[in-house]
């Protein structure tokens, strides 16, 4: 959800476990790019409110 939310080509989301979160995107790209990181954790605190996951 976050990888198309994103519509930046190029790119990969990884989400894992965080302590504090629960889950934590982490954006790959072969560039850096801060703003794609930025925007997947704006989406994905936006997520965190619609969705709980479980384990």
């Amino acid at each position: 959800m976050i990888l198309q939310r994103l519509v930046i080509g190029g790119v990969f989301v990884s989400v894992r476990k965080d302590p504090i979160l629960g889950r934590r995107p982490t954006v790959v790209t072969a560039e850096h790019n801060n703003d794609a990181q930025e925007l997947a954790d704006q989406i994905a605190a936006e997520l965190r409110k619609k969705f709980t996951l479980k384990d």
